[in-house]
């Protein structure tokens, strides 16, 4: 219940398993959205979290069109087979990783407090807002296309630094 009542940035270990070495070495680390919109930043020094605008143009350099990058739901073809990492993901869901992002089926903490998905789904917050919600991207095991949506910023996702432009 203190998870879905917070309203300030929060991050977690996977099932609370605080400092769990196996999660944490393996998934990362969650965080609510709140924690993406704090002016302190999670990325260090020269790096941002990726808006919403940036996953698009990432999207349509691994093959994406336009109107497929601005639609929401599940999208393209094999740009999610082309992020996820080559190993780690259950039902034989790994990826090609042909781009360097090995992309982990982290799974995510629910506006409730409940976990959910690890090893079958990975969740990566933009840094862009909607209303009361926030963009979002994710991957399936099964699935090779990419899905965007957006959700309630209580969520808990992983989160994916990059480089500011120089």
């Amino acid at each position: 219940s203190a998870w879905t009542d917070l309203s300030t940035g929060a991050r977690c270990d996977y099932n609370n398993y605080n400092n769990d070495a196996t999660n944490v070495a393996s998934y990362g680390r969650l965080y609510n959205w709140y924690a993406v919109d704090n002016a302190s930043g999670l990325c260090p020094s020269g790096w941002h979290v990726p808006t919403d605008g940036e996953w698009m143009v990432l999207e349509m350099e691994l093959g994406m069109s336009e109107s497929e990058a601005n639609s929401t739901g599940w999208r393209g073809t094999d740009e999610g087979t082309q992020l996820k990492s080559t190993a780690g993901w259950n039902a034989d869901g790994n990826g090609t990783d042909d781009f360097g992002f090995s992309a982990l089926p982290g799974g995510g903490r629910l506006s409730g407090g409940d976990f959910d998905y690890a090893g079958n789904f990975g969740y990566w917050w933009s840094s862009s807002p909607d209303g009361g919600s926030a963009w979002f991207r994710f991957l399936l095991g099964d699935s090779p296309g990419v899905g965007r949506s957006y959700d309630d910023p209580h969520y808990a996702f992983s989160v994916r630094c990059l480089r500011d432009a120089d």
